[in-house]
């Protein structure tokens, strides 16, 4: 019986599939899911085995009308996108409602489910069909893009197809669903499988079958009016063993639900900001895998920050190919060594030494540390660094030619941003002379960068070519460079309000090379470098407002660049939740193969050093938040800054309000408690985090445009109140830094109140002192 077509049903408001030009990506520590705006997904790839465990994947739609099976039309679905989960609905034959979801699995099962949840929203009884086709060897669609596998065994368990993949050893693979298919088919044809899904039928059950295998699963199905069934996919892979596959399948049969534990999040007044953090957060975690090794460096401060458990194995890697002088080779010429690499390296991995304050992990790391700094000792024994002219340096590699050679401010504030957190980590193992030859030389560096690299208006240079000329073009390049260490706050400010002018502008940041550059400026010409937008350099820029104490400037900035993010990107032929490599905004469009990882590391400094004011120093890391910012309030729970930290910062009356946990870092000004704990958003837009010991603090804040009426629940955790019937409530009035009495609360296992925030407001109350 063949299938029919059903008309197409009229637009919906809203991001739509059909808006979106390019794939949608969901990222883990180990695999991206890359997913078409229709729905399908594309591949399941493996970062660490370098290929796509999973290929091709999509659900059709049939129903029953008059003895004929009619196929849903293409549809053009709303889309909804995070960093966990991708969502697609729609409304079929004008009376389904159709709700698509995909998502990794929990846990440290290898894989993903697709979730259908099917509502019959009109009047009379449907039947229904749904035909799902998956290529586990990601060969039989060119879509599916990496390569996947010569060829699988599959064998028909019923309710899922168990698959040991041909090779040495046998990886294994099962793709089964909940709940359990009228039959599964196999086939090794392509044209025979799309021919099958047009049609709507498929063949008697197949036993078994080797090859390149295509799945197809049928369910039919009968909804009543109002009635709501859910079908559920899952893609399961296991490099070892089928049994432990199978094991993950079943799992999922019985519904048992694994916890992935707390996760780092931070959250703002902004929502946009919010939501670009949560993506940044969730890109970061494959940052070990960005094919430059020059960009995994740039991510390794933010890494830490997040989930310090992924620099031991960042480190191996960087140990592994350190040179006999001690340097790392460079990432675009593997014969030469890399002065910026060797430096970013340097730089990150002694921060992580300075915030873990693990005399044992110092001691064991300190020897490759130290090895590197000779290097860059050596190359800086002039008291300046001269780059090897055949090969780019700096961050503009993208030019082919013309880029900046010589003497390059950004490279000699690297290498004296690196040598100075080398000494810093010099310190943990009492090495007391390399810290002061490392400490010297690195303030020797940042003497020359201001005498010799900076001209009469205080804006730092492009570069000292070496033919001994002052390359003094006004670029984006200030900004890059100075984000590289703190070396004099003057030409710091002058570099910011030179990028604020309007020949700079965009709607996201100041461009590459301002408009009225009349000899260079080019929007696309290598990779917009001449002109168009870079994120990671405007992202740069937002750090050095922060720290050039015009906190109000970058934070505005990385709202804009939140806006691009989670919002404009898609409009420009780009992708929800992706950080564009750089933008064309004349021409509008975005570019870049992937989200750009660096600029989603550059986003989360801005966050955490900027809006919260973290100091990294010999002795650890402190607070100090600006009290002047666009963003009236922040949250960063969970973060790692040598121990597990949260910190709420309210901004009132030109006062920055901090609470934090932590039992090592300090905070100035502001108030401790030795635990925290994230709250159940009281409601859309509003997150919330308690605060105990000594005392209990509820911190909240409204990242919705509109007004919300938080309903609190939270466990009283407080010691002296387990001595109490009742406790008093007191709101933090933020004008006058004190507290006053709001109400009386009754001491309960599960305590509660309610709180009405404005447009992006905060409240703080406290139940016990």
């Amino acid at each position: 019986m063949g299938a029919t077509m059903e008309s197409l049903p009229p637009k919906q408001q809203g991001l739509r599939s059909s808006t979106l030009k390019r794939p949608l990506s969901l990222w883990s520590r180990e695999a991206r899911i890359i997913a078409d705006p229709e729905g399908s997904v594309r591949s399941f790839e493996s970062y660490s085995e370098g290929r796509a465990l999973f290929g091709f994947e999509r659900q059709w739609f049939y129903k029953m009308q008059a003895g004929v099976l009619v196929q849903a039309q293409k549809t053009d679905w709303s889309v909804k996108a995070s960093p966990r989960l991708l969502q697609f609905s729609a409304r079929l034959f004008d009376c389904l409602e159709a709700v698509q979801s995909v998502r990794f699995l929990p846990g440290s099962t290898i894989g993903y489910a697709r979730a259908v949840r099917l509502r019959n929203a009109g009047q009379s009884q449907l039947r229904l069909r749904v035909i799902g086709m998956f290529d586990p060897t990601a060969a039989q669609f060119e879509s599916s893009g990496r390569w996947g596998s010569i060829g699988l065994n599959a064998f028909n368990r019923d309710s899922h197809v168990a698959m040991d993949e041909v090779s040495d050893p046998p990886s294994a693979r099962v793709i089964g669903t909940v709940a359990q298919p009228s039959r599964f088919y196999m086939t090794t044809s392509r044209p025979k499988a799309q021919e099958l899904v047009a049609s709507g039928e498929l063949p008697e059950a197949t036993a078994g079958m080797s090859g390149q295998v295509i799945v197809l699963s049928l369910h039919d199905l009968d909804l009543a009016p109002g009635e709501t069934r859910e079908l559920t996919s899952v893609s399961i892979y296991n490099p070892t063993k089928l049994e432990d596959a199978l094991g993950d399948f079943r799992e999922v049969q019985k519904g048992e639900k694994r916890a992935n534990g707390p996760l780092p999040f931070i959250a703002c007044s902004s929502q946009q900001l919010a939501d670009a953090a949560a993506w940044a957060a969730s890109e970061l975690e494959s940052s070990g895998h960005a094919s430059d090794v020059l960009d995994q460096f740039e991510c390794l401060t933010a890494n830490s920050l997040l989930d310090h458990s992924r620099l031991p194995q960042s480190f191996d890697r960087a140990k592994a190919s350190v040179r006999k002088d001690g340097a790392i080779p460079h990432s675009a010429a593997q014969l030469e060594p890399g002065v910026l690499e060797t430096a970013l390296a340097l730089q990150g991995f002694s921060r992580h030494l300075v915030l873990a304050q693990d005399k044992r992990l110092s001691r064991s790391q300190y020897p490759t540390i130290r090895k590197m700094a000779v290097y860059l000792m050596s190359a800086s024994n002039e008291f300046t660094v001269r780059c090897d002219m055949s090969v780019p340096q700096g961050w503009r590699r993208r030019l082919g030619r013309g880029y900046p050679t010589g003497e390059i401010p950004e490279v000699l504030l690297a290498v004296a941003g690196s040598l100075a957190a080398a000494a810093q980590a010099a310190v943990q193992v009492a090495r007391q002379e390399d810290a002061a030859r490392f400490k010297e030389r690195s303030e020797l560096l940042c003497e020359t960068v201001r005498k010799r690299l900076t001209d009469e208006r205080g804006f730092l240079s492009l570069c000292l070519d070496s033919g001994g000329r002052l390359r003094a073009e006004e670029t984006i390049d200030m900004a890059v460079a100075a984000y590289r260490h703190p070396f004099n706050q003057a030409s710091e400010q002058a570099a910011v309000h030179r990028l604020m002018e309007p020949d700079f502008e965009t709607p996201y940041g100041p461009r590459c090379v301002p408009t009225t550059n009349q000899v260079y400026f080019n929007r696309t010409y290598g990779s917009g470098q001449l002109g168009g937008y870079w994120t990671r350099a405007a992202l740069a820029y937002v750090l050095v407002c922060y720290r050039a104490g015009l906190a109000g400037i970058g934070s505005l900035t990385l709202q804009k660049v939140a806006k691009l993010v989670t919002e404009d990107s898609a409009r420009m032929r780009g992708s929800v939740g992706e950080f564009p490599l750089w933008a064309d905004f004349e021409g509008g469009e975005v570019h870049g193969e992937d989200s750009d990882r660096v600029a989603a590391a550059r986003l989360v400094e801005g966050l955490i050093f900027g809006e919260g004011g973290v100091l990294l120093s010999a002795s650890g890391a402190s607070l100090s938040p600006p009290g002047a910012s666009s963003l009236g309030w922040i949250i960063a729970s969970d973060i790692w800054l040598g121990e597990p930290v949260t910190f709420f910062v309210g901004r009132a009356a030109g006062r920055a309000h901090t609470f934090f946990s932590a039992g090592r870092v300090q905070g100035r000004g502001a108030t401790r408690f030795a635990s925290a704990e994230p709250l159940e958003a009281p409601a859309r837009g509003v997150f919330a985090v308690s605060f105990s010991g000594p005392g209990q603090v509820i911190c909240l804040g409204n990242s919705s445009g509109s007004a919300a009426l938080a309903k609190m629940s939270f466990a009283p955790r407080a010691h002296e109140l387990s001595k109490r019937l009742s406790t008093p409530l007191e709101a933090l009035d933020p004008s006058a830094g004190s507290w006053e009495k709001v109400g009386t609360l009754r001491v309960l296992p599960v305590m509660t109140f309610d709180a009405n925030l404005g447009p992006g407001e905060w409240k703080a109350f406290r139940v016990a002192a």
